[in-house]
């Protein structure tokens, strides 16, 4: 009954958000494809063996940035100019020595059909003597993660935060693509899904919605055996008819409040296509899992719409 109220609660606030944007705000947003302007980089005429080098000489200055330090304690990103960084990450391709760059993908698929901002990717390295790994060099945005702005911001600068990302999950969620019907990340053939809604943050391939909805169900059940417990009749996937764009890891490490005042989406090496309530989901366990700030905590419902009886059947099942 509480859950109820509160979804309740959540939904009204959430229609007044959504009818004041329709009517005022997004009449100030760029349209899909504004944030595609392209401008020349001071790496455009380097060939890849020169940024490589480049990218060295970052590590042995210490030219890294320190909050892309990933959970293994390795620095993944270096600037090589004052405007360019190399993000190093390793690939999810294993039966092939040429690997596909869903960052990079997802990145310029986002920046094509939204206007949210996102770091333009300005090429992609593989070498051979690391089939394993994928450069990406990227435009360097200034500004800050909003883990450490959030504390400094006024409950009014929170609330256009929220009401920001709200936006943008909203923009997300209309892209109409013909990739739409295979989970996952972005490629030519279905790719191995990541996030922290899958056991391990990791599993295989999914070739469409119903064999996503068979896995979840599957191991919910076994879990309920394990455990002793009675099937749960309830059917979180019962109304999902199309999958949609999805971050997937949409944390304050990965939100930017840049010092141009725009909010910056970045690390969408886990994005892809899934249904709505997932964003939702990773969202929250993310932030559960760090203990987050309790007045972000209670945003997030906004920010994706209020799937909590979605979330409680993951918990319980």
């Amino acid at each position: 009954m509480k859950d109820m109220s509160l979804v309740v609660a959540y939904k009204l606030v959430i229609y007044l958000a959504d009818f004041l944007e329709d009517v005022f705000w997004a009449r100030m947003q760029g349209q899909p494809g504004g944030s595609q302007m392209e401008e020349t980089s001071e790496v455009d005429d380097w060939n890849d063996e020169t940024i490589l080098e480049k990218y060295c000489e970052s590590i042995q200055a210490n030219q890294g940035l320190p909050e892309s330090i990933d959970g293994y304690g390795q620095m993944k990103i270096y600037k090589i100019t004052d405007k360019v960084v190399v993000k190093r990450t390793l690939g999810r391709t294993f039966d092939d020595a040429v690997q596909v760059p869903h960052e990079a993908l997802a990145m310029d698929f986002v920046r094509k059909h939204t206007s949210i901002p996102v770091p333009r990717v300005l090429r992609t390295i593989q070498t051979e003597d690391a089939e394993d790994e994928l450069f990406y060099v990227m435009d360097f945005v200034d500004g800050q993660q909003l883990r450490h702005v959030w504390p400094t911001l006024s409950i009014w600068g929170k609330l256009r935060v929220a009401w920001t990302l709200r936006s943008y999950i909203r923009q997300l969620r209309r892209i109409d693509s013909t990739l739409s019907s295979v989970p996952g990340p972005l490629g030519d053939s279905p790719q191995t899904c990541i996030g922290f809604i899958f056991e391990s943050k990791r599993h295989t391939s999914f070739p469409n919605m119903e064999a996503l909805f068979a896995w979840f169900h599957e191991n919910a059940r076994m879990r309920r055996v394990r455990a002793r417990l009675p099937p749960i009749k309830y059917d979180p996937f019962h109304d999902c008819r199309r999958m949609v764009m999805t971050h997937m890891d949409l944390n304050m490490r990965n939100i930017l409040v840049g010092k141009d005042g725009r909010i910056w989406i970045i690390d969408w090496d886990w994005s892809g296509f899934y249904p709505d309530w997932f964003e939702y989901v990773s969202m929250f366990f993310a932030e559960e899992l760090i203990n987050g700030p309790i007045s972000w905590m209670r945003c997030i419902p906004f920010i994706t719409d209020p799937y909590i009886e979605r979330r409680r059947w993951l918990e319980e099942s």
